[in-house]
């Protein structure tokens, strides 16, 4: 599957952490640099197509799925990938 430059830019700062580690829509926004817009149109396609997870809480969390984890790990993504270890998505008090 080929991601676009903001889907792989996403699912990148999704795949730095846990498994299931949930991240808010501003928090992507944060760590990705795109506009807020942006982020969640990426959101909404990544869930579609079974990348991403989404709560049903507001605000909703955002989480990678399994099969996200390996698109993200191809080596045609590897730019994309932060490790775990350097991170530097903000995680905010929920």
């Amino acid at each position: 599957m080929a991601l676009t430059e903001p889907q792989a830019k996403v699912l990148g700062a999704l795949s730095t952490l846990g498994p299931w580690t949930r991240f808010t829509v501003r928090e992507l926004v944060t760590a990705t640099g795109l506009p807020t817009d942006r982020t969640r149109a990426v959101l909404l396609r990544l869930t579609y197509d079974g990348l991403v997870r989404r709560s049903g809480k507001t605000p909703a969390d955002y989480w990678i799925s399994r099969t996200g984890r390996a698109v993200i790990a191809s080596p045609t993504y590897r730019e994309y990938r932060t490790r775990r270890d350097t991170a530097t998505v903000p995680r905010s008090k929920h």
